[in-house]
């Protein structure tokens, strides 16, 4: 009998934790053509080039996309939720001067991240002071060391289109397996 209740108990905790997995997918579309690149890698644009995100997810959930540019000023893009059936789309955008690296933090999660979202509204009453920047980015770092601690489960790079003969396919980062995800685009220019 224990060892029945055990296994009971067992599988709904298991079916509980799969639960709390969040799926998502995300697409980088680079110029007027709009090829998609994985974001894995460096992506190397020119000034002046244009770019969209896209991004859907399997269940509702909350989403922050906040951007660093060469100078080192955060811009948020988004912080609010993300409904299943409602994919965000963001841009087209244009990469501008100064020549450097940006930074994209697409930051997709369960649960509601109280001090993110605190810090992101003392940024945005004053963007212009160090300190409130100075929080946004200590919150992101430790947003990626605790999600990192959790252990990050790889991407997976999906082809999802086009053919052999005219090389045109379109590429999907899909991700799942954890309740809360931190991912970088980088983008030289």
């Amino acid at each position: 009998m224990k060892k029945l209740i055990a296994i009971n108990l067992f599988i709904i905790c298991a079916v509980g934790l799969q639960a709390q997995d969040l799926s998502w997918d995300i697409k980088f579309f680079k110029g007027t053509e709009r090829e998609t690149l994985p974001i894995t890698q460096i992506i190397t644009m020119e000034t002046g080039e244009i770019f969209q995100i896209r991004i859907s997810a399997d269940s509702d959930c909350f989403s922050y996309i906040i951007t660093q540019d060469p100078q080192r000023r955060m811009h948020v893009l988004h912080d609010t939720p993300l409904k299943k059936d409602s994919p965000l789309s963001l841009g087209p955008m244009q990469v501008q001067e100064p020549v450097g690296t940006e930074t994209v933090y697409v930051i997709m999660g369960l649960r509601k991240e109280a001090k993110l979202e605190t810090a992101i509204r003392n940024y945005k009453s004053n963007p212009a002071s160090r300190k409130h920047i100075n929080s946004l980015q200590r919150e992101i770092a430790g947003l990626q060391n605790r999600a990192s601690g959790l252990g990050e489960p790889a991407s997976t790079f999906i082809p999802s289109g086009g053919t052999a003969r005219s090389g045109n396919q379109e590429h999907t980062n899909s991700f799942s397996g954890k309740s809360v995800y931190i991912r970088t685009i980088t983008i030289f220019h």
